[in-house]
């Protein structure tokens, strides 16, 4: 049995030039106040899913050439590398995403998965990191889930940052980015555009205020005529991924 949070069955805007079906994990042992899936933070949370029946509901889906695993935190069920080891009998392109603190669960769900997506809070400073987290955190455990998939070229590679206004300035967004270029990032930097929704919860609606692809053109103006090694994408939840060729296209039409 799978314990999930809930599926999405079609979805077009979680991978770039996927359409995949969506699985959500259950628990999570980070407790960021801007989260939009509060309701999946106990691991109690959910359902049980016979995997039988969920690897069905997949093979039944014409549609989708990918399914992607998210959260909560996936890294934390413990059920998931068996599952995710039967997924990979099925030809679909996989990806999981994960906020980085379980660095020995990933090297072992390498050869089932194609690609990884990193949620990268801040730059790797303790005290900026828990600030946002609102819990402790082993930056070493961060740094080293980086450097290993980092390392293997086998599996697509996205790091996404959410920015929040009040949580984390211009500053911070340059020096994640300086740290991917000494780094010698392979992948690709997506900016997530923080948007309020009902999962977020009524308590936090005015705390925090959204981003705007103007703010966002702003953060990233200054690398608009600088060769970077990765290339830079920026998301939301009506189109998903957007170059930074179309954000300045939709930050023009907001003024």
């Amino acid at each position: 049995m799978m314990r999930i949070g809930g599926i999405v069955d079609i979805s077009t805007k979680d991978i770039p030039g996927k359409v995949c079906m969506v699985i959500f994990t259950t628990g999570c042992n980070l407790r960021c106040e801007f989260c939009y899936n509060k309701h999946l933070l106990l691991s109690e949370s959910g359902r049980d899913v016979g995997e039988k029946k969920l690897i069905n509901q997949i093979k039944n889906n014409s549609l989708i050439n990918a399914i992607s695993i998210t959260g909560g935190e996936p890294t934390l069920n413990p059920k998931l590398l068996t599952f995710c080891k039967k997924l990979s009998e099925l030809d679909k392109y996989i990806s999981l995403d994960t906020n980085g603190t379980n660095p020995t669960f990933i090297t072992q769900i390498f050869p089932y998965i194609n690609r990884i997506a990193l949620d990268l809070k801040a730059p790797l400073n303790k005290e900026k990191y828990e600030q946002i987290c609102n819990t402790g955190i082993d930056i070493e455990k961060l740094l080293r889930t980086f450097r290993i998939i980092n390392n293997n070229s086998s599996i697509d590679f996205e790091i996404r940052t959410t920015y929040v206004k009040g949580l984390l300035n211009p500053e911070d967004i340059h020096n994640i980015i300086k740290f991917l270029r000494e780094e010698n990032f392979r992948g690709t930097y997506v900016i997530q555009q923080y948007q309020y929704s009902e999962g977020v919860g009524d308590e936090y609606k005015n705390k925090f205020q959204e981003t705007t692809h103007s703010d966002i053109y702003q953060l990233l103006k200054p690398y608009e005529k600088i060769s970077l090694p990765f290339e830079i994408y920026v998301r939301d939840d009506i189109v998903g991924y957007s170059s930074l060729e179309n954000i300045i296209k939709m930050a023009n039409e907001e003024l």
